[in-house]
């Protein structure tokens, strides 16, 4: 079976569904279900995740266990920054 879908970028609700659409064709053929990569969340959350990374980061600097963050210099590599995001987009607590 092959399927067109045609989403409306004004319609966010409509963007939803599509994504549901294709997380159950997915799933009846056996393949890995999508997520979209956007999150949505407003000041104050985006305010207390800044603040939780910088607390992640000084820890591991801190604890001579961690191999991440090593000296002061680690602790803004993208690669620290993209691990912390990629919890957040893959909806790990956070």
């Amino acid at each position: 079976m092959k399927m067109t879908l045609v989403v409306d970028t004004d319609d966010p609700k409509g963007i939803d569904a599509a994504w549901q659409m294709i997380a159950i064709l997915q799933k009846k053929a056996g393949h890995a279900t999508p997520s979209p990569l956007k999150k949505e969340f407003g000041k104050i959350e985006y305010i207390k995740q800044m603040r939780k990374y910088v607390r992640e980061q000084v820890d591991a600097l801190n604890d001579p266990n961690n191999e991440s963050v090593e000296s002061a210099e680690d602790m803004y590599r993208l690669r620290n920054t993209k691990m912390f995001a990629d919890r957040i987009f893959r909806d790990e607590k956070w």
